[in-house]
This record gives C-alpha cells, sequence and structure tokens, in this order.
C-alpha cells in the first residue's frame, strides 16, 4: 500500500523567468521484518554469563579464579524450551506483530518557487519549501513496561513509598541457573514493579514505533553567477522551521534517534505527544557564500595582459576563493542534576521555567561565564513531578556560528609550448580570521557550572600549504 505519487510543473512566464513546484510522497525502509534494516528481539537464543567475583555477592569473600571464572557454570540459551515463559525474569524484547507496529514511515515534500535570470549569467531562484514526515520512528517510545498515568494524582509520599522493597511472588519460580542473573530471583522487589502491566519482566521494549512526526518549513533565497570575468560565485539564505517529537544533532548530522531529553529520555513515557517542540537542528537562519576569482592581471588577463613572462611569473595567475558561513544557534535542552526524582519508570525531569529566559548581551566576556541573564527562571521541579519546560527551548540559542575559509592560488606556466604543463601552489586556511566559534553553554540544571561555556565548537585557523603539477 506504499503508493508514492509524485508531480511537478515548469513554467515559462517570460523570456527570463520559470516558475516551478511540485509535490511528492517518499516511503522509508521499514526497520523490522525479513528484508529491515535489523532484526529485533533473539531472546532464548542468545545468552550471556555475568562472573561472580565475591561469594553471595558479599563484596569480601573472593569466588572466582583464572582457571575457574564462572564458577556457577556458564548459563545455556533455552532457545525454544521456555514457551511463553521465554524472558520471564529478564527484559522482553522483540517486535509487535501489529499492523500499527508495521507501518511505513513516510515523508510528503512540495516545493514552489521563482527563477529569474539576469544577463546571461546570473540567476535568483526564490523558493519555498514544505516537508511532513509521518509515522517516523520515535526513539524510546518503546518501553511498554512503564507505570500508568493513574500514578502521577498519588501523593509524593506515596509515590516514594513504591521504591520500598517488598516480598517477590516471582522469586520461587524463577530458580536454577538460569535465572541466577535475574533482579526478579531477589526475595523481595521493590513495590511498583508489581503495578507495571508485565510485572514478570524487567523490562518490555519493542522496535522503535512509528509514532513520531515532523513538519518543516523553509523560505530559501538563492543567486548563483556562472564562471564570466574571472568570476564565479553562489550565495544562498533560508528562513526555516522545524518541529518533531525526537531528535538529536551532534554537530554533524541530524537524525530522530536517541538524544539527551529526547528520545530514549521521554519524560513522561504515557505522553510521548508532550515531546513535541523545535527539533534539536532547529536553525532560523542560516547564511552561505562561496565564491572562486581570478585576480585581473597578468597575461592573457583584463589588465597587463601583454606583460614580460617573466614578470608574470610574480603578477599573473593568482586566483582566491572563499566560503562563508554565518547561521543562528540550535535550541538549548535544558535537564535536572543527576536526572532529578522522577516518577518510577518515567525519564528524567525537567525543569520547571518560571519567567521568559534571556541571554547575557555585551561582549564574550559578559556571557561566556554567565551565558544566561536571569538563571533564575529555571528551577528544579518537586520530587516525583513532571517538569514543564518543553524538550527543546528556542527562545534561547546556543551562540551564533560564524566560520571563513579562504585560499589563494597561483599557476605557473612552465613551458611556452604546452599550456597543460603548469604548477599550482595553494595557500588554504580554515577559520582564517580565527574567530571564535563558542559551544553549547552547560544546561543542567542544578549543576555549578550551569550557564558556562566550556569550549569552542570550531578550532582554532588551520593553515595549509599545497602544490599541485598538471601535464
Amino acid at each position: 500500500n506504499d503508493f508514492q505519487p509524485r508531480f511537478g510543473f515548469s513554467y515559462l512566464a517570460s523570456k527570463n523567468t520559470v516558475i516551478r513546484g511540485g509535490y511528492g510522497i517518499y516511503y522509508d525502509q521499514t526497520r523490522s521484518g525479513a528484508n529491515g534494516l535489523l532484526s529485533y528481539g533473539s531472546q532464548g537464543f542468545t545468552q550471556s554469563t555475568s562472573p561472580v567475583t565475591t561469594y553471595n555477592n558479599d563484596g569480601a569473600t573472593p569466588y572466582l579464579s583464572l582457571s575457574n571464572p564462572f564458577p556457577n557454570g556458564l548459563i545455556l540459551p533455552p532457545g525454544s524450551s521456555l514457551g511463553l515463559l521465554n524472558d520471564v525474569g529478564y527484559g522482553a524484547i522483540g517486535p509487535l506483530r501489529t499492523a500499527a507496529a508495521a507501518r511505513t514511515p513516510y515523508e510528503q515534500s512540495w516545493s514552489f518557487g521563482i527563477q529569474h535570470q539576469f544577463g546571461s549569467d546570473t540567476v535568483l531562484d526564490i523558493e519555498y519549501i514544505g516537508k511532513k514526515g509521518t509515522r517516523l520512528y520515535f526513539a524510546g517510545n518503546n518501553n511498554l513496561d512503564v507505570l500508568p498515568k493513574s500514578v502521577e494524582s498519588l501523593t509524593s509520599d506515596q509515590i516514594n513509598n513504591l521504591g520500598n522493597y517488598v516480598p517477590n511472588p516471582f522469586a520461587s519460580l524463577l530458580t536454577g541457573s538460569y535465572y541466577a542473573n535475574s533482579p526478579l530471583s531477589s526475595p523481595t522487589v521493590q513495590a511498583f514493579q508489581l503495578l507495571l502491566p508485565y510485572p514478570q519482566f524487567t523490562s518490555v521494549t519493542t522496535d522503535e514505533p512509528p509514532t513520531a512526526f515532523s513538519t518543516y518549513h523553509s523560505l530559501q533565497i538563492a543567486v548563483e553567477k556562472r564562471y564570466s570575468y574571472g568570476l564565479e560565485l553562489s550565495t544562498n539564505f533560508t528562513w526555516s522551521k522545524s518541529i518533531d517529537d525526537s531528535s538529536i544533532y551532534d554537530g554533524n548530522v541530524a537524525w530522530l534517534a536517541n538524544g539527551n531529553n529526547s528520545g530514549n529520555n521521554i519524560q513522561d513515557p504515557n505522553n510521548p505527544s508532550g515531546e513535541r517542540a523545535l527539533s534539536t537542528f532547529d536553525m532560523p537562519y542560516q547564511f552561505k557564500f562561496n565564491y572562486t576569482y581570478d585576480l585581473p592581471f597578468g597575461r592573457g588577463r583584463t589588465f597587463l595582459r601583454n606583460m614580460p613572462r617573466a614578470l608574470d611569473l610574480a603578477i599573473g595567475g593568482w586566483k582566491t576563493a572563499g566560503v562563508w558561513t554565518v547561521h543562528d544557534g540550535f535550541p538549548l535542552q535544558f535537564v535536572v542534576t543527576n536526572g532529578g526524582t522522577p516518577i518510577w519508570t518515567y525519564g528524567a525531569q525537567r525543569p520547571d521555567v518560571v519567567g521568559t529566559p534571556q541571554l547575557t548581551g555585551g561582549s564574550d566576556g559578559n556571557w561566556i561565564n554567565n551565558y544566561f541573564a536571569n538563571p533564575q527562571v529555571f528551577q528544579i521541579p518537586q520530587p516525583y513531578t513532571l517538569g514543564d519546560v518543553s524538550r527543546t527551548v528556542g527562545s534561547v540559542r546556543s551562540p551564533f556560528f560564524f566560520s571563513t575559509n579562504l585560499s589563494i592560488m597561483k599557476e605557473f606556466a612552465l613551458s611556452p609550448k604546452d599550456e597543460a604543463l603548469r604548477l599550482e601552489l595553494r595557500l588554504e586556511a580554515e577559520n582564517a580570521f580565527n574567530h571564535p566559534v563558542f559551544g553549547t553553554p552547560d544546561t543542567v540544571v542544578g549543576d555549578p557550572n550551569f550557564g558556562v561555556i566550556s569550549y569552542t565548537s570550531v578550532g582554532p585557523r588551520q593553515c595549509q600549504l599545497a602544490m599541485k603539477l598538471y601535464f
């Protein structure tokens, strides 16, 4: 049923103006099944044996030796012999055999734009691009063994008492070497374990369900000048907004996956839709400019085109190039020291916010160690409550990004009879102006370094000299 219609159009509105647009549906590859990206769950057919270092785990009496590192013997996988008892006492893991779990993620993409040509070599392109992701894999929303939402209505003391140990009804059933490493073979368990939907398992996880959504809207403006008069350049500006349920950005690539305060750290697993917020890689403004320019001096060029060959070795044949990049910062994710005190089986707490977060202005020295002008608006929530700050906060972002990579080149003709024989020298500089690009501030509420930036995301200026021989 994964029907993927696509269409597009192009209309010549005038001699130098074209209107374009299109729409399409694109399906992702399914993660589950024989032809999926991975097979999820092989319980009963894989097993690991942990060494028992001390007798009865008393931490004092040596129990193993190099000649017998597993004094209780190796735990063998039971295969299918346990039937429905497979995984009992351990974490149950595997795919869900439901129609909803088998749905294929897909994206709708649409665009509308105008292109206009100026002269013979310059094109202006203004385009709106939109995308909507549906049934995307929701990392972290795959734990089925969590306390019901009704637990949130209990008092703090009542929730705290769920951590008390009570007699374990499974202890007499989970005997033998296979259950030696099972937490449910102990005489007592914490009370909340017996209130879970599947108390016989330590956890119940499935493949990441296709329940996440995303939206993206952008205005993209680009100007491109084809090579003429020694100059070639392109520049583009993007104004955009991206929203999703679960995403992470590691500085190089973004995807819907595990991440701090997203993915497998859902604060309220009974309300995954509460994770919907700005994408961690949301970037409202981005500007990029790149060019190459043959300086107009030297033999065969605009100025001094007939200069002596010896003088041309020093003056002619120079070329320069550069890439300039400027973009806004990313939204910040705030957490609580050590995850706070969340409800049992819930994800780490997020802080409460009691005002509008603001950034410290002024020079770099003013805000490197005090990035937030009013850090007191972020507060640690009460134990066993849900913090009210969203997964990402766009009103305060990481520092903006500015970087320039430049190069200068010089060509030498080595033979007056063979134009192909020439030597090129190139000097390249990354972060040519040695401009610091600061990293993300500490966003752990309650940490002594909250609001402190301790690193830069772009290194210092680096130069390299290269030589190339053409023949």
